[in-house]
C-alpha cells in the first residue's frame, strides 16, 4: 500500500523522529522529517505529501519559539494543503483534542500508546479511508 506514498513528520524529538524514518522508509514510504514547525512548512512549499504527522508541543515554541503544532496546522489549512493532517502527540485532554479540530486536524493520535511500527500501519490504514485515532466529526 505504502509505496511511493509520501509521509512529513514534524516532531521535536530527534531520535523518535529518526525511529519513525526508519520504519517508515522500511515499509516503502517516502519520508520527509522535520524537527521544527518552520522547516515543516517551507517543505510544504516545495514537495506533496499524502499524510502530515505534527507533533503539538515543538519544543522550539516552549524555548521561545515561533510557532508550535497548532500553528503548523493552521498555516497548511490556510494555504490549503490537501494532505491528510494527524495530531501526533503525547497530550490527550478533551481541550487538546478540541483545539486540534479546531485548526484544521483530520484526526489526532496519542504517540506514548503507539509504537514507531504501529503508527506506519495506522497510516497505511489512514490513507485507504479507515477511521484511526480520534477523527473529527465534521
Amino acid at each position: 500500500m505504502s509505496d511511493n506514498k509520501t509521509i512529513l513528520v514534524i516532531e521535536d524529538e530527534e531520535t523518535l523522529l529518526n525511529m519513525y524514518r526508519l520504519k517508515f522508509e522500511a515499509s516503502g514510504f517516502n519520508f520527509s522529517g522535520f524537527t521544527t514547525g518552520e522547516a515543516g512548512l517551507e517543505i510544504v512549499k516545495k514537495q506533496t505529501f499524502d499524510i502530515i504527522l505534527v507533533d503539538l508541543m515543538l519544543k522550539n515554541k516552549t524555548e521561545g519559539g515561533i510557532i508550535d503544532g497548532y500553528d503548523v496546522i493552521t498555516q497548511l489549512k490556510k494555504d490549503g494543503n490537501k494532505a491528510k493532517i494527524y495530531a501526533l502527540t503525547n497530550f490527550d485532554q478533551d481541550k487538546s483534542v478540541d483545539k486540534a479540530f479546531t485548526v484544521g486536524a483530520d484526526g489526532y493520535l496519542i504517540k506514548s500508546d503507539i509504537t514507531p511500527g504501529e503508527l506506519v500501519s495506522k497510516v497505511n490504514d489512514i490513507l485507504v479511508g479507515k477511521k484511526v485515532g480520534v477523527v473529527s466529526k465534521k
